[in-house]
């Protein structure tokens, strides 16, 4: 990956994707708080081990007790009052990454500026070549980072939008543009997109033409916004988060809790972890005491001849994966066709990582696109096997067995379950 700075534009690098990781409710440092904790007091408190996620459950139930009680632990609390519990001790549901896939062709001038604001120039696969110095993020004219890191959510509206990119004051009345640090104009491509369906990655503004950094996803379709806002992208995954943020939303569009862009960067397919959430592991070398790593969980797409099965496999999976889509294949109605196109339609969109076809279901086995062999041969040095790789065939007890045998716990990524 290149850590020095990338031209983007018609005559340089156009990322075709890009993510944002939402922080809900402080939860990430709530839980770093619990990771701290158990690192810290392991002796005093017999854990049986220094790391939050090794310990079983019933020394996990006694973390908010022992820190509550603790007099120096106790300051370090966040205020309930505001935040809810102060203490996390597992890893968010929903996980924190949302991946968006970016229309160039349509709104390049939108694109460039979004792409910019997610990754600051540098970051082309979120990860830093060893050896080599991140530059610093450019300021802007306001004073401000020009990222969308640390920026809030300040607006929810369930069944309408989530709306945020206002780094300069955080409540939908500011923002700054990186390409000029002014407003940039409309786009009639983007005009022209509807905004049909949740997902849709559009801009926010106060008029014509007033386009700065400020951006929403629809939580579903909003024809009142076709025409009035440059549309230039769509989710491609991360609809647990999206569900869960929407789940915080007021019909005036203040959230019920905080929520804010933790982390954001350009997403090269097959090469960025894809879902997840940030676990910070007590590091006392480091700055801040603590060092960010993001856990992979999969998203796996899964093809099962009924509802029951589908269930099964999903009750096995549990929560080391993320986004599980669940593809209804009827080898006795014919529907086979169109499973096997649904699941291949999902790997050419880079929607999902893995795919698991129930035995029965042999017909809907799905073709791996040809860009996904070239891709993964790269990353895993030739070693390649699209059977075991990519799309296997298991039984709901041995999904979860299956799934680690694929590509992407062979990446070097940290994985879900996985210590």
């Amino acid at each position: 990956p290149k850590t020095e700075p990338l031209e983007f534009g018609s005559h340089g690098f156009r990322p075709t994707h890009c993510y944002l990781d939402l922080d809900i409710d402080n939860h990430r440092a709530k839980y770093a708080l619990a990771a701290a904790f158990v690192n810290a007091t392991d002796s005093r408190y017999g854990f049986t081990s220094k790391d939050l996620r090794c310990l079983g459950g019933s020394e996990v139930s006694r973390i908010p007790e022992l820190i509550s009680s603790d007099h120096e632990w106790s300051s370090r609390l966040f205020d309930g009052s505001e935040s809810g519990e102060g203490i996390k001790c597992r890893p968010p549901d929903c996980g924190n990454r949302i991946v968006v896939e970016l229309f160039w062709d349509t709104a390049p001038l939108a694109c460039e500026n979004f792409a910019k604001l997610c990754c600051h120039y540098y970051d082309l696969g979120g990860h830093q070549q060893k050896g080599k110095k991140i530059p610093p993020v450019p300021m802007g004219e306001s004073g401000k980072p020009l990222t969308y890191k640390n920026c809030k959510v300040h607006r929810v509206i369930p069944g309408f939008i989530m709306q945020s990119g206002d780094f300069v004051f955080g409540n939908g009345s500011g923002g700054e543009s990186f390409l000029t640090g002014k407003k940039f104009k409309d786009e009639r491509g983007g005009l022209l997109q509807k905004h049909d369906r949740a997902g849709v990655l559009s801009m926010g503004n106060s008029g014509k033409h007033s386009n700065t950094s400020q951006f929403f996803v629809t939580l579903a379709p909003a024809p009142q916004c076709d025409g009035k806002h440059v549309v230039f992208g769509r989710m491609i995954s991360g609809w647990e988060v999206l569900r869960a943020v929407e789940g915080g939303g007021s019909e005036g569009g203040a959230t019920a809790v905080p929520m804010v862009v933790c982390d954001c960067g350009v997403y090269d397919p097959l090469q960025t972890p894809s879902a997840g959430y940030w676990y910070d592991q007590p590091d006392p070398d480091s700055f801040g005491g603590a060092t960010g790593i993001f856990i992979c969980r999969p998203r796996v797409a899964i093809v099962a001849p009924s509802e029951t099965a589908l269930l099964k496999f999903k009750s096995e999976l549990g929560s080391h994966v993320s986004d599980a889509v669940l593809v209804l294949a009827n080898e006795g109605d014919g529907d086979t066709a169109s499973a096997k196109t649904q699941v291949e339609e999902l790997l050419s969109n880079y929607s999902i990582d893995v795919v698991i076809v129930a035995p029965s279901c042999q017909n809907s086995v799905p073709l791996v696109p040809d860009a996904w062999k070239m891709k993964l041969e790269r990353v895993l040095g030739g070693t390649y096997k699209e059977d075991v790789d990519v799309v296997v065939m298991s039984k709901p007890a041995n999904s979860l067995a299956f799934l680690r045998k694929s590509w992407i716990c062979r990446t070097g990524w940290h994985i879900d379950g996985i210590i």
